[in-house]
Formats: C-alpha cells, sequence, structure tokens
C-alpha cells in the first residue's frame, strides 16, 4: 500500500468537504449536532468558556452551536491570528456584534479583550479514528492547544460532517495534537479520555 502525504490528503478532503457540504440540508444538521452538543455539555461545569470559529469555505456553519450557547448564558469566544507562527488568541462574541476582517480573511470580533477558552471546537478537512486532524497546514490549532495546555486541560474538539472520518490513518507529525472528541450529525467520536 503507497502512502499519501499531507499535501495530497488535503486535496482529497477539500473536495470530499465541499461535495458534502454542497448537498447538505443545514436545518437538519444543524438540529442534530446541537442535540448532541447539548447532551455533553448538559455535564460539564457551568461556566465554560467555549471557543468556535467563523467558517470559511465549506467549512461547517457553527452558529447552531453559537446561539445554542448565547441562549445558555455561556461564555462564546472566536479566534484569531494574531502573527503566523504565534497561537491564537481568542476574543468574546455574541450573535450580532460587530466584526473586522482578520488575517487571511477570516472576521473577527470588533473588541479589545481576550479569554482563555476551556473548550476548543474547530473546523477540520479530515479526522481518523486516532483522533488525529488534518487541518490548512499552518499549524494554528496544534501550536495553540500545546501552548494553553502548559498552564491548563483545554479540551479539543472537531466539528464535521461524519463523511469527513478517513477510514486509514491520516499522516502525522510529532508536532501534531489529537482532538479529544469530534462532533458530527452522528454523535459524539470519543479519542481521549475527557
Amino acid at each position: 500500500m503507497f502512502e499519501i502525504d499531507k499535501v495530497q490528503h488535503r486535496k482529497i478532503a477539500i473536495s470530499k468537504r465541499r461535495k458534502i457540504y454542497e448537498a447538505l440540508h443545514y436545518e437538519e444538521y444543524a438540529k442534530r449536532i446541537t442535540h448532541f452538543f447539548h447532551e455533553w455539555i448538559s455535564s460539564q461545569k457551568s461556566d465554560l468558556v467555549v471557543a468556535l470559529y467563523h467558517p470559511i469555505n465549506s467549512e461547517i456553519i457553527p452558529l447552531s452551536l453559537i446561539q445554542y450557547l448565547d441562549m445558555k448564558n455561556k461564555t462564546v469566544c472566536l479566534p484569531m491570528v494574531v502573527n503566523k507562527k504565534q497561537p491564537l488568541i481568542f476574543k468574546p462574541w455574541r450573535p450580532g456584534e460587530e466584526m473586522v476582517v482578520g488575517h487571511y480573511g477570516i472576521s473577527v470580533p470588533d473588541n479589545d479583550q481576550t479569554l482563555i477558552p476551556d473548550l476548543i471546537i474547530c473546523p477540520l478537512l479530515a479526522y481518523d479514528s486516532k483522533g488525529m486532524r488534518l487541518g490548512y497546514g499552518g499549524g494554528f490549532y496544534d501550536r495553540t492547544i500545546k501552548y494553553l495546555r502548559r498552564n491548563k486541560r483545554v479540551k479539543y474538539i472537531g466539528l464535521a460532517f461524519s463523511g469527513q472520518k478517513s477510514y486509514h490513518d491520516l499522516p502525522s507529525e510529532v508536532h501534531d495534537v489529537p482532538l479529544d472528541a469530534v462532533l458530527t450529525e452522528r454523535g459524539m467520536d470519543y479519542f481521549q479520555q475527557f
């Protein structure tokens, strides 16, 4: 069996995710992931700070989760790139609040506050049964998780379509941080002990 490198995996995964996204019934998907997320988060501490993201390309739109958290009076924050080689920072945000365009054309909250999340929910291109995540290759989430976990056990969950799961191990390097779990329309898949 031949090995496919990360660049080839990304090309395949981007195409696959786009096809899933284009065929998606968003309302049904949003309802399902919110249901499974509610089941999980109900068992967590009440003052949880949750980092989500503003989607680009065919990334899953996490608005239903943001709205759910806002309705439950949970603190939501969104990531912001400061520098290509630095960890992400997180700014609080609620639906309807102003945003500005940040690095890579990604919208970020228009405020000067920063928070340290207890839980980071991130987009991905693909994931495998060991919890390895394939992203765009910038290493932002890996770098951020390692940095934050020096002082705090930050939980790390991917948000995906179930069809994004790779049925063989994804290529990984020593700096790659495995996910604790992945949330899909079929439920939560756990990889690490929560």
